[in-house]
């Protein structure tokens, strides 16, 4: 009897626990070759297996106590339990035990083998002090298990009772006559319900869709050249490591044929350390694929180096995504410290043929290795950012983990290396090291969380630039208040429309003053502008009707300036008195009318006189049922001076306290900050990177892009230089003519 037992998983899981299909029916298929009869007890198919979410963890396969039910009436000369680092790693270590303990007497001698699930998909453990906590376990096969299980059948066979021992395979056996896995013995509908109901699930990490779910895995050879520090290939072999052995491919080529004709098999997904290693294999692998109507996937990726462009048309249809794996994009990390010795050229290259072709692209990167330098992080996460801006090839970044049993491991402290929940560690952790803390990290990975909004260009109008406020900070306070013509916007509308502007954003002065400010956004909204924007004080929303009129016109979002929570610090910002009584009359008026249709948030342009005051502000907005904040911090235009900015110490000191506490229900966006005015929050100023290319038309001049414009008033200094948020931050706005060359942090 092999047994493959449900999983109890990190909720942090990644990779593929479901496939582990794989090392119990290559244990089956061992047995068989041999001539025993063989069953399988699979606690991963069924109509009740699935994928729960609990508490604590995740549950894979069926419920704990109908597998135990079955698993008690077992009855066998020899039952194996299949092992995978789902089982050994914790959390599952306490369920394997379970298993272990209530497997009867009557299942005959007791085996738990470890099992290959997939490349690099090895972690080290303490075989004997699994041995002693389970007195019902006979015998624990190590490493690759296929030699030493057939050893320990022969022995049964021949009447001998094998010892009760730890048996580690040191050999690096050629896996010519090892057997491909039996998947004859599954019940191959109740598998692909299985796969059908998991990777449908709607919180299911990667690495592949769901359909079709007539998927099986295969490794097709075992090993790697490459020396990477982090890998667990070829698990108990002598130093190094870098033995390839491969099943021979007609075997491979026979047997997948036949899971396509007598399984139903429509996906095959590889799990070798590096498929693509052969370039002529690799090939037949395909052309196999196309012969057979199949779907490849490759969750381990493919060595970016090695792929050639004919390669990547032909993968175009049979492969989901295409994933490379990076690590570093220092030339020094890949050579002297990760040893993996691959040209990010190469994954640039990889990436411009994907786009040509088509091909959705991943890129795998790691941070935070022992010997790496904040500069070089900072490179890395500069590049897969690239990538994604330039090619639409998603990053994937996670933080290195020292898995027992690797090169990283035994570089590391031991205390380093004994992380009790791997996969949150992948993606939640970090090593310290002299060069960088795990708070450096997170920012870095922070860094790639950035919004993208390459795919959106935007057209921004001024309206007017009169304005019935004078606020002392006033970007456009130096203009001539006068209106734009209303035939000149419309023209700059349809023409910009033409030119493939998505967005639109009325602005000022205060668009509410131009008496053709609903046509303006009436016309927009035929033109297809997805979406149209207003920013406005709010004074004019306060007289009956205007809200109303403004939503029905067809605008999307409303953004309302509102600069303090009382009518004395807004009244000295804006110099108009009722302003403040206006204005709030104004935004009621407006949530009012605007419904679920259209988004009203709050601007409020931050400066020494209010920074105090913004929790009492954002209490205040909460209060109203304004649900978006932005916090904006003075930009050195039009009448704003160096003496309105805030000092540095004070924008961290209150800006962290607002945000660390912020009112119930109000999301906070900060802008015009870089996120190193925000350590530990990045998150709330990288809604506003990424921006759009954006033009501008402005009253009575020429159109001009307002990236481009904002970039000539930004600078970086040296403290930008190891940064990973640079370049996509656009640096710290300089106010001209302060005293000792003072600076506005943007």
């Amino acid at each position: 009897m092999v047994v493959l037992p449900p999983l109890r998983l990190s909720p942090h899981f990644i990779d593929y626990p479901w496939l582990t299909h794989l090392g119990a029916c290559q244990a089956a298929a061992v047995l068989l070759a041999r001539g025993w009869r063989v069953e399988l007890l699979d606690g991963l198919a069924g109509p009740d297996a699935g994928l729960l979410r609990r508490d604590d963890h995740a549950w894979l396969g069926r419920p704990a106590r109908a597998f135990l039910d079955r698993l008690r009436r077992l009855r066998a000369d020899l039952t194996l339990v299949a092992g995978s680092p789902f089982l050994t790693a914790a959390p599952g270590r306490p369920w394997l035990d379970r298993v272990l303990r209530e497997t009867p007497a009557a299942a005959g001698t007791l085996v738990y083998a470890d099992l290959v699930a997939g490349g690099m998909h090895y972690i080290e453990y303490d075989g004997a002090a699994l041995l002693r906590a389970n007195p019902r376990l006979d015998l624990l096969l190590r490493y690759e298990a296929e030699r030493l299980l057939a050893e320990a059948a022969g022995e049964l066979e021949e009447g001998r009772r094998p010892p009760r021992a730890v048996r580690e395979n040191r050999v690096p056996f050629p896996l010519d006559d090892v057997p491909l896995p039996a998947y004859e013995l599954l019940d191959a509908p109740a598998v692909y319900g299985f796969l059908r109901r998991v990777l449908g699930s709607p919180w299911r990490p990667g690495p592949f869709p769901a359909e079709p779910a007539e998927t099986l895995p295969l490794v097709t050879a075992r090993g790697c050249p490459y020396d990477c520090i982090f890998c667990s290939k070829n698990p108990g072999l002598p130093e190094p490591r870098r033995q390839v052995r491969a099943f021979p491919w007609p075997r491979i080529a026979r047997a997948v044929a036949g899971w396509a004709r007598d399984l139903g098999l429509r996906r095959l997904v590889i799990l070798d350390e590096l498929a693509n290693l052969a370039p002529r294999r690799f090939d037949r692998l395909l052309a196999l694929a196309e012969r057979l109507d199949l779907r490849l996937e490759f969750p381990n990726g493919l060595r970016a180096d090695r792929l050639e462009r004919r390669q990547v048309r032909r993968l175009r249809p049979l492969v989901s995504t295409l994933k490379v794996s990076l690590e570093s994009a220092s030339p020094r990390v890949q050579r002297d410290v990760l040893r993996k010795r691959l040209d990010p050229a190469a994954v640039e290259r990889v990436a411009g043929w994907c786009r040509g072709a088509g091909l959705p692209l991943q890129v795998h990167g790691m941070i935070g290795v022992p010997g790496e330098r904040r500069g070089e992080i900072a490179r890395t996460v500069r590049f897969l950012a690239r990538l994604r801006r330039e090619y639409g090839a998603e990053p994937l970044l996670q933080f290195a983990t020292p898995l027992p049993g690797t090169a990283l491991a035994r570089r590391v402290r031991p205390a380093a290396a004994g992380a009790t929940d791997l996969h949150a560690a992948f993606q939640h952790g970090g090593l310290a090291t002299r060069a960088f803390d795990r708070a450096f990290l997170r920012r870095a990975a922070a860094a790639l969380g950035a919004p993208d909004a390459a795919g959106e260009r935007k057209v921004i109008v001024n309206l007017t630039y009169r304005c019935n406020n004078h606020c002392v900070f006033c970007a456009v306070g130096d203009r001539p208040a006068r209106d734009a013509r209303t035939a000149d916007v419309l023209a700059a509308l349809r023409r910009h429309r033409r030119r493939g502007c998505d967005l639109l954003d009325i602005d000022g002065g205060e668009p509410t003053l131009h008496p053709d400010l609903t046509a303006v956004v009436a016309e927009a909204r035929a033109l297809g502008y997805g979406r149209i924007a207003v920013t406005t004080n709010g004074r004019t929303l306060s007289l009956p009707g205007v809200a109303h009129a403004l939503v029905r016109a067809g605008v999307t979002d409303v953004l309302v300036s509102l600069h303090a929570p009382n009518r004395a610090v807004q009244e000295a910002l804006t110099r108009a008195p009722g302003s403040f009584r206006q204005t709030v009359a104004g935004l009621r008026n407006l949530l009012a009318a605007a419904g679920d249709e259209v988004r009203v948030a709050v601007n409020t342009t931050v400066v020494r006189r209010n920074l105090g005051a913004l929790p009492a502000l954002g209490r205040r907005l909460a209060r109203l049922g304004v649900r978006r904040w932005n916090v904006q911090i003075v930009t050195p235009f039009g009448r704003a001076r160096a003496s309105h900015v805030p000092s540095e110490r004070a924008l961290r000191r209150d800006l962290g306290r607002l945000l660390d506490r912020p009112p119930p229900g109000l999301e906070i966006q900060v802008v015009n900050a870089p996120p190193c005015l925000l350590p530990g929050r990045e998150r709330f100023a990288l809604a506003d990177f990424g921006k759009a290319e954006r033009a501008m038309v402005f009253v009575g001049e020429a159109g001009v892009n307002l990236q481009a414009w904002l970039a000539g008033r930004r600078r970086r200094d040296r403290r930008c230089r190891d940064c990973p948020f640079a370049p996509e931050c656009p640096g710290f706005y300089r106010f001209e003519g302060a005293p000792g060359g003072k600076r506005g942090r943007g």
